[in-house]
């Protein structure tokens, strides 16, 4: 797994995670003003993950494990983020439109399993989480192109559909 160190400063100075939320975003976000790559857009909103995996692969850290995110509202005290980066430019239609069919690469989907085994290997995690399971009705990341069930299995854990 190639790992590249990107940090984001929002969020928690310490914590003890006992989760893991999976979400999905675009890789780059095309707004009126201009277009952001997913880590500068956390930035400027004043969120953050601990991890981004971009379509090629690579794992991008953004938060220690041992510090807290912003990005799963009611649950960044105990949590560990990790999005998964829709390949290109979207407007939040298009990224709608992009989570309901297969939007990951191989080498995505194998750092993502792989990350979240480590995750799982180094903490004493209670759960596995999809935002959309979070924050039902609000959130519908990480969408129905993304193979939960088998991603469930691939990870070791009991998932549903």
């Amino acid at each position: 797994m190639q790992i590249a160190d990107m940090p984001l400063q929002a969020g928690r100075s310490k914590q003890a995670p006992v989760r893991i939320v999976v979400h999905a975003m675009a890789e780059y976000i095309d707004t009126d003003d201009r277009d952001y790559d997913a880590r500068s857009w956390l930035d400027k909103l004043g969120l953050s993950v601990h991890a981004l995996i971009a379509p090629s692969g690579v794992v991008i850290r953004c938060r220690s494990d041992y510090q807290g995110g912003y990005h799963a509202k009611g649950y960044n005290t105990d949590s560990l983020g990790v999005e998964i980066l829709v390949p290109g430019l979207h407007t939040y239609e298009t990224f709608l439109d992009a989570l309901q069919t297969p939007y990951y690469s191989t080498k995505q989907y194998s750092a993502l399993v792989e990350l979240v085994r480590g995750w799982l290997g180094r903490h004493a995690i209670e759960e596995v989480n999809r935002h959309s399971d979070l924050s039902p009705g609000r959130k519908v990341d990480p969408g129905a192109g993304f193979p939960w069930a088998q991603f469930c299995t691939g990870i070791g854990i009991t998932g549903d559909e």
